[in-house]
């Protein structure tokens, strides 16, 4: 097949649900996979002539009217790179390569700095919303190349989801941008799928609900301002039964894995000096999750005084705690985002990107409208907007579960990460001065003070 639009590397789950998508949309598709067991799979009934399965990369190449453009959906990493290098040979100036894949946002930059002085427009495009999303149209964060983004964007964006008429796919900005915005994506992903968890333990260890209780809550959430995908597959998981009748979410091992972009953005936050504590504790969640057997050992050895009856009532008030969970989660991301951007020079748009997130990923929400509308007011943090005022109404509750949950001996480390983010942004005064004297003290590190400008040392003793 001569003349085809576009080249989809790669036919794992994601490639493979991507090129159906794209040929579901008429584009004329060079389908390849070093394996041959995908590339044998590989079908679209009905859509023969759209698509061609490639022997080799020198027919998928050739395949492609010019300028090319290759879509890789390969293991973030290495193979990226072996996959360039496997590619390089037979590409021209101005042939664009595309990465899809969770690659590092400075792996990323590497490679559009080196492809460009080669002439090669390189894009790494952060995509969102799974197998399902990449199938019926995911949203989609492109970074690098502006002119190999021109070149592709008209297929990028017809692929994608939409919200209304707005696709959601976008140019966030060079370099390692578009990777850099899915980075914090998946961060925000951590912490909201970790206080769904924490809140759905509340409602069953420390409410005592019962199964049908809390699926019924859920179920209401889903058509209130909470209404998400993360609440949505949340009914979807909770209805679930296994084959006894019983849920089998109770019986799913509580070990979580992650594939490194929630660590990445934790390094990122740090060297910025971004305060995102609730991504944080997410991430560690995970990690501490792993120590089954640890844990085991300490519920037979560490004694816990719990307040008998102390979360009697709690479960009325409970509906405002995820909002502003939610409402934090976002604030936390965007505030990194927003960092970034200033440090690099990006000048991304976050009010724009944040359409990109309304439809097709893994994070959409009805909330993200007002996220959208007070990212125009103030980019620093959305929390401080008028268009989060009401956030002072959502306090209590989410004060009441985490205190009683703490009094009932129920660990809930991001749902209190949540609310220490709240109370330190309201916080005038911190107690870093008593740091401050005390780093003085041992290290002669000096300090300022309130009533006069200057640095200050002290013999404290």
């Amino acid at each position: 097949m001569k003349n085809c639009d576009i080249a989809l590397y790669g036919l794992g789950v994601m490639g493979s649900s991507l090129a159906k998508n794209m040929i579901h949309h008429d584009f004329r598709v060079a389908a390849y996979s070093k394996s041959d067991a995908e590339r044998e799979r590989f079908a679209v009934p009905g859509k023969e002539d759209n698509y061609a399965v490639c022997a080799d990369v020198r027919e998928m190449v050739a395949s492609l009217k010019t300028p090319r453009i290759i879509f890789m959906m390969v293991t973030a990493g290495p193979a990226v790179d072996s996959v360039i290098a496997e590619l390089l040979p037979f590409l021209e100036q101005g042939d664009v390569l595309i990465d899809g894949g969770n690659s590092y946002f400075k792996d990323t930059a590497r490679r559009y700095e080196d492809l460009e002085s080669k002439g090669i427009c390189y894009l790494g495009v952060g995509v969102s919303g799974g197998e399902k999303g990449a199938l019926y149209g995911p949203s989609m964060m492109a970074g690098g190349s502006r002119k190999g983004w021109e070149a592709s964007r008209h297929i990028l964006q017809t692929i994608a989801a939409h919200c209304g008429e707005d696709s959601c796919c976008t140019y966030i900005s060079r370099e390692g941008a578009g990777h850099y915005v899915k980075m914090v994506h998946n961060g925000i992903e951590y912490a909201v799928l970790q206080l769904i968890a924490e809140t759905y333990y509340v409602m069953k260890h420390g409410l005592h609900l019962t199964h049908e209780q809390i699926t019924d809550i859920f179920r209401e959430w889903k058509s209130s301002r909470l209404n998400s995908y993360l609440i949505d597959i949340s009914v979807s998981v909770l209805e679930k039964m296994d084959e006894d009748g019983t849920p089998l979410v109770e019986k799913i091992l509580d070990v979580a894995a992650q594939k490194g972009t929630g660590r990445w953005t934790l390094e990122e936050s740090i060297a910025r000096g971004v305060y995102i504590p609730t991504i944080f504790e997410a991430v560690f969640a995970r990690n501490f999750s792993s120590d089954k057997e640890v844990r085991k050992e300490g519920y037979q050895k560490l004694s816990a005084t719990a307040v008998p009856g102390v979360m009697d009532n709690c479960a009325k008030k409970l509906g405002d705690a995820p909002l502003l969970f939610l409402i934090v989660s976002y604030a936390q991301g965007m505030a990194l985002i927003a960092k970034a951007s200033d440090e690099n020079g990006w000048d991304i748009d976050l009010a724009d990107l944040i359409g990109v997130w309304r439809a097709g990923c893994i994070i959409r929400s009805e909330l993200l409208t007002e996220v959208k509308d007070s990212l125009k007011e103030n980019e620093k943090n959305l929390i401080l907007t008028d268009t989060f005022s009401y956030i002072g109404d959502l306090e209590p509750a989410l004060r009441e579960t985490v205190t009683k949950a703490e009094n009932a001996a129920i660990a809930v480390p991001a749902l209190a990460s949540a609310l220490h983010y709240y109370d330190y942004y309201r916080s005038e005064q911190m107690p870093v001065n008593f740091v401050q004297a005390l780093r003085d003290c041992f290290g002669a590190h000096t300090y300022e003070r309130t009533d006069r400008e200057g640095h200050f040392h002290t013999e404290w003793e």
